[in-house]
């Protein structure tokens, strides 16, 4: 994934007020390049996402209490776990595309 890509989807968190997803898709996007390839980043973020996926669901049906949060005034959001899966999905679905364009 072209750095500028990368960029783009974390300024886009920056706008949403979505902290975490933000802190979370760098980490993700520093991550990434030490795959050693494409086929390792697509198994790395479909990992991710289904974890995600997981996630927001526990959070959804124990009506947040599923999730740790260390200050009680910013406790997580769903909108943390939307941002963050589409984002990952989004990563994903740019690796499938560029492996597509090449077959």
């Amino acid at each position: 994934m072209a750095r500028s890509e990368q960029r783009q989807g974390v300024a886009a968190h920056a706008g949403c007020g979505s902290d975490r997803a933000a802190r979370f898709i760098a980490r993700v996007d520093a991550h990434l390049p030490s795959l050693k390839d494409d086929a390792a980043r697509r198994r790395f973020l479909d990992r991710q996402l289904d974890g995600w996926e997981r996630r927001y669901a526990r959070f959804v049906s124990s009506e947040g209490e599923s999730e740790f949060f260390a200050d009680a005034t910013n406790p997580p959001q769903a909108a943390d776990f939307l941002l963050t899966i589409a984002e990952v999905a989004a990563r994903r679905d740019t690796l499938a595309r560029r492996k597509d364009a090449r077959v």
